[in-house]
């Protein structure tokens, strides 16, 4: 059986999946609330996992549908509609 996901349940299904590994908002809100902090060897580590983040929302933009499915069920995220 093929499933077959609109563009918007494959948006939501890649913004959990990347949330659910990489906790990405609270990134982007230190980037956006506190740029200099962000931009600090400090938080050198902070933006390497946000770059990897970032990279593995490109991955699952490329998947088939099937997969994305399967890593939102092993991510525990609900696609609704």
């Amino acid at each position: 059986m093929s499933a077959q996901l609109s563009l918007r349940a494959r948006r939501r299904a890649i913004a959990g999946i990347v949330e659910a590994r990489f906790s990405v908002r609270a990134f982007e809100d230190i980037r956006r609330t506190d740029p200099a902090y962000w931009a600090s060897a400090r938080n050198d580590m902070g933006r390497g996992i946000y770059g990897e983040a970032m990279r593995e929302k490109q991955r699952l933009a490329t998947v088939p549908d099937e997969l994305l499915l399967a890593e939102s069920a092993a991510a525990r995220i609900v696609l609704e509609g």
